[in-house]
């Protein structure tokens, strides 16, 4: 499969996916605003997201596929090492998602958690912590998927937990019967029908496509010795990494104004959008081509798709960042303004957004060159570069919140990431400050005089189409920004020829494997 071809199955899965939640969003805050019941579930749900993103999305995944990849050039048919991560991931998950319910039930004992604030959001974590267990093991399984050139089932996991969400808040949000807190359960048991789900989707075609079967495998082979010693370091990087997310939402929980988490949530929401759709589409498809040059030695193919990934991504993701900055608060109205959710949380939410806006390109090129470390068993740069990010976050988030709170929060969001990126650009060897200048690579000078276009034509046109009275006429006006901003932006990327493509050596190379 080409590049092009593979970047659309994953971003167009991923486009639906991210639509699909954001309906779920607009349904949630409608149902639950700013309350403590909603601000409990989100809560809630970022642990088992911070392993999620840590063991299946994260390390775990980046640990296996080079190992995986390695075997698989040998033997095609060797799905001894799958079995292996598998059993150990079932036996360690199942056990940690038992304890975690078990503390749930003993928490009404301890004088923190005795604030019915905590014990809910403890409450409801214990119930969604069970969805980690399928999660982990179908983000394995897409792995090797991925690395046979499959890459629709990945993309569509996530569309699976959207639809289940939406279809439980459709159930409970529009049936007075419920109370907050009952609809709070109902969506956690949501989310672990969901895990089985997605866990099903990789399994049924790795099964019927490649012959895969699971069996309980605990010997210790070479290979898992090397994935073991690749995750330990790559998992804290991880943990530490998501922990930043987990340490921010839990301060806007601590915060007397309420509504924090949920602005906070709300807004990294809208920066995944253009996260899921671009960067990570990019970083997934790249990945196993990073992998393969890095085992076989092939230099010119690994800095080529170093290259084509670092440009597509800074090609679509700053653009969309200029985009927020200038219609973010339009956005969250016509998404989010609804019932319980009403304008003074809009007004507060476009605050948080401009902030946050800035760092949808950071974030997405700090994705990108994680990879490439971990394509290359690299695990310790990327962790120190977390490091340094958790260091960031967590100075600059104690000292701005008890001042400018939420927003203090989403500064020091910004500059954790604006250091995690600088240290893993500046570590790659691969890379150059004069690299980011140069036409032929990343091509930035082309990049934003495209996006100084966009800024100006939607500008102008606001001049001339900035009335609206109603939710409808507010859409019809949103989509003509971005329709005239987009048509703008990628007409002056032709007219300055700007390389779409990763080169054709890239584009032969991935289309033989």
């Amino acid at each position: 499969m080409s590049l092009f071809a593979s970047f659309s199955v994953v971003s167009g899965a991923t486009l639906l996916s991210r639509v699909l939640g954001l309906l779920r969003d607009v349904l949630f805050f409608a149902t639950f605003g700013t309350s403590i019941y909603g601000e409990a579930f989100l809560l809630a749900f970022t642990i088992p997201n911070l392993f999620r993103r840590m063991l299946g999305e994260g390390t775990l995944t980046s640990a296996f596929i080079p190992v995986f990849s390695e075997s698989q050039l040998v033997n095609k048919n060797n799905w001894s090492l799958l079995n292996e991560v598998l059993s150990r991931l079932f036996v360690f998950l199942g056990c940690l998602s038992v304890f975690v319910a078990f503390f749930t039930l003993l928490t009404h004992q301890f004088a923190w958690f005795s604030n019915p604030k905590w014990y809910l959001a403890n409450y409801l974590n214990g119930v969604t912590f069970f969805y980690v267990i399928f999660i982990c093991a179908s983000a394995i399984l897409v792995g090797a998927l991925n690395l046979r050139d499959r890459f629709l089932e990945g993309a569509l996991s996530p569309v699976l937990l959207n639809l289940f969400l939406i279809s439980a808040l459709c159930f409970v949000g529009f049936n007075p019967d419920f109370s907050f807190g009952q609809k709070a359960l109902f969506l956690s048991l949501a989310v672990v029908g969901a895990g089985l789900g997605q866990l099903y989707l990789p399994w049924f075609r790795l099964r019927k496509n490649f012959g895969w079967k699971f069996k309980w495998k605990f010997s210790h082979s070479s290979e898992l010795s090397e994935v073991s010693s690749l995750f330990w370091v790559g998992a804290f990087g991880a943990a530490i990494a998501q922990v930043n997310i987990l340490i921010s939402r839990i301060l806007a929980y601590t915060l007397d104004d309420p509504g924090g988490v949920s602005y906070l949530y709300m807004t990294a929401r809208l920066v995944e959008l253009p996260l899921g759709v671009f960067a990570i589409a990019i970083s997934t498809i790249l990945f196993p081509v990073l992998s393969k040059a890095a085992s076989k030695g092939d230099k010119v193919l690994y800095q080529s798709s170093l290259f084509a990934g670092l440009r597509m991504i800074s090609m679509l993701t700053i653009p969309s960042s200029i985009g927020l900055l200038l219609l973010g608060g339009l956005v969250i109205s016509v998404l989010f303004e609804w019932k319980a959710f009403g304008e003074s949380n809009v007004i507060m939410a476009s605050e948080v957004l401009m902030i946050v806006a800035w760092t949808i390109p950071l974030y997405a090129l700090s994705t990108f060159l994680i990879k490439s470390y971990h394509s290359q068993k690299n695990m310790k740069v990327p962790l120190r570069a977390a490091l340094l990010s958790l260091l960031v976050n967590l100075v600059c988030s104690l000292t701005l919140m008890s001042a400018y709170g939420v927003i203090g929060l989403a500064w020091a969001n910004l500059l954790a990431a604006l250091a995690q990126f600088i240290f893993l650009y500046c570590k790659n060897p691969d890379l150059s400050w004069p690299s980011l200048l140069r036409n032929n690579q990343i091509c930035l000078p082309k990049i934003f005089t495209a996006a100084c276009g966009m800024f100006f034509s939607i500008q102008l046109i606001r001049v001339f189409f900035d009335t609206a009275t109603n939710k409808l006429e507010s859409l019809l006006q949103l989509s003509v920004f971005i329709l005239v901003g987009a048509f703008v932006y990628f007409l002056v990327l032709m007219l300055l020829k700007f390389p779409l493509t990763g080169g054709k050596h890239l584009l032969s190379v991935i289309s033989k494997n």
